[in-house]
């Protein structure tokens, strides 16, 4: 007897088929773009790259992250995810691999350039990609198990970077051209696995039932927006959209204040007396176990109760009262802070974006997501930028914090006026109905 499947079952077969892929690549995606901070001190020594160089090096990396976001997401659109993602994934991995011949600080400019602009569009894709698989209602557990992988990245990155770095000396090479070659070299090889690991689209999966492609395909189908609340198509006029503006400054917002934390936290637990070097690892992993838990929960709640404004306040109060904690407390509860300043800027991304796929559709959103995603990533340049601005004129890193504070702030008032945001489509209960009418059938 033939069991006729529900969207449930379907939704769990392609959760286990397609995210731990995705996760995995987003693991060593984070890995090849920010295990340049382990080696600074050794990029001074061995290549002549002072502060101010190895600043700029580290920030570039965001501006060709920003340029050439969109026309990769649309060149994803055309020709598929899984070829497009493969190459991308192929193409950093060499570049992350080829950060061991840095020489020059033209030479590192020129690389993080490069490495930003092959990443570019791979987050950008997978949220896109998850559209095409994930209906509305189990969009937002879907991209916390995708981001996930930047909590579990941060955890073991470090002492992943400091062990490849103690391969010092080994067949004559300095370790950390060892961290480069052995953290990229994964990467090239998953590369050549994405497109069996992958599948663009359900009516293209032979791993679904001709039942079971058609009960998702309904289902997404769907949950498109209605046309009379689409952005417009030209590009002039998508910029413009005051709907599209705010989407980008909230995830500024979110992103500025990710970088902030990534920059004071060093300074902060260094101030805890009695530490070694493996308790400050452990203490500085602790802000990251907290923003795992953050990107487990917020999603699964707003999933459950299809409410998506709430909980992106929560998350984004959330942040400002752990930022503004991380300066006014003693270093050990402000480090307790920091955890949940962490918990909520991780926990929004997912709810977040869950949001511009409700207003936007094909092209349009294949187009904004990048653009988005793009400038919400020059809160990587702008929040260091900031914080060591502030620290010169100031002496200290605080002041800096407070003003990525207010812009936190200043993005939780603007996602309360997301009026236009409201349930998903389908709630649980609707989508428990649904199944059951087709059980029946």
């Amino acid at each position: 007897m033939n069991t006729v499947p529900t969207l449930e079952s379907v939704r769990r077969k392609v959760s286990r088929r397609l995210l731990p892929p995705l996760f995995l690549m987003f693991v060593l995606s984070f890995l090849d773009r920010t295990n340049v901070a382990l080696v600074k001190p050794h990029l001074a020594a061995d290549v002549g790259i002072d502060a101010a160089a190895y600043g700029l090096g580290a920030g570039v990396f965001f501006v060709g992250y920003a340029v050439l976001g969109v026309p990769s997401n649309l060149a994803l659109h055309r020709v598929g995810a899984r070829r497009w993602l493969a190459g991308l994934m192929f193409v950093w991995g060499l570049l992350s691999c080829a950060m061991a011949l840095v020489n020059s600080p033209t030479s590192f400019y020129t690389l993080r350039f490069l490495l930003g602009a092959a990443e570019a569009g791979f987050f950008p894709g997978v949220i896109l990609y998850i559209t095409y698989w994930f209906p509305a209602a189990d969009r937002g557990k879907a991209t916390g198990m995708f981001q996930s992988a930047v909590a579990i990245s941060s955890i073991i990155g470090n002492p992943l970077g400091g062990y490849l770095i103690g391969l010092h000396g080994l067949a004559g090479l300095d370790g950390w051209k060892w961290m480069f070659l052995l953290e990229g070299a994964p990467t090239v090889l998953l590369a050549i696995a994405v497109p069996w690991l992958l599948t663009d689209r359900p009516e293209q999966a032979s791993w679904l039932t001709g039942e079971e492609k058609t009960l998702l395909t309904d289902r997404i189908a769907a949950d498109r927006p209605d046309p009379s609340l689409r952005s417009p198509r030209r590009a002039r006029a998508v910029i413009g959209d005051s709907r599209v503006l705010r989407l980008m400054f909230v995830y500024f917002a979110i992103q500025i204040s990710v970088y902030g934390v990534t920059f004071w936290l060093p300074a902060l637990v260094g101030r805890i007396d009695g530490l070694g070097d493996v308790g400050i690892g452990f203490v500085s992993a602790l802000p990251w176990v907290f923003a795992l838990l953050g990107v487990v929960i917020l999603p699964w709640y707003s999933d459950r109760t299809g409410d998506r404004r709430g909980p992106l306040r929560i998350a984004l109060v959330m942040t400002v009262a752990g930022l503004l904690g991380g300066v006014l407390l003693p270093p050990v509860p402000a480090v307790a802070a920091l955890c949940v300043a962490a918990f909520g800027f991780l926990g929004a991304q997912p709810v977040f974006w869950t949001v511009p796929p409700t207003i936007l559709a094909g092209i349009q959103i294949a187009a904004t997501i990048p653009l988005i995603s793009g400038f919400g990533n020059l809160g990587g340049f702008v929040g260091p930028y900031v914080m060591g601005a502030v620290e010169s004129g100031t002496g200290s890193g605080a002041g800096g914090l407070y003003v990525i504070a207010a812009i936190a702030a200043a993005g939780a008032v603007v996602a309360t006026g997301f009026h236009w945001v409201g349930q998903t489509t389908r709630t649980p209960a609707e989508r428990t109905e649904d199944d059951a009418h087709r059980a029946l059938r």
